[in-house]
């Protein structure tokens, strides 16, 4: 397991263009991440914010900035949101493929 400030170690835990990728442990690297690509040492790592996210799941940005009583939540409960939630552009696809076969 990669620990923090470890570059050998976290960049083995990923995989390089044309290569298998491994299987992403929770416990391993932070979520949401986005390898830059680039030479090893060039290459860097980037987490990315809570907007981006909603973007990525097809949901209307800041969907998950206030919670129902109109308070701001955490960047942390943001995140949790989103991964415990379902892209909307899959959800759509599976939906219009039930919909194919009902009819």
């Amino acid at each position: 397991m990669a620990q923090v400030g470890d570059q050998k170690g976290f960049c083995a835990s990923f995989g390089r263009g044309g290569e298998p990728f491994p299987t992403l442990l929770a416990s391993v690297t932070a979520p949401f991440s986005f390898w830059y690509e680039g030479e090893e040492q060039d290459g860097f790592l980037r987490v990315l914010t809570p907007l981006e996210c909603e973007r990525l799941m097809g949901l209307p940005e800041n969907w998950t900035e206030y919670g129902c009583k109109n308070e701001e939540i955490s960047d942390h409960a943001r995140y949790r949101a989103l991964g415990n939630s379902i892209a909307l552009p899959c959800a759509e696809y599976v939906m219009a493929g039930i919909a194919e076969v009902m009819n």
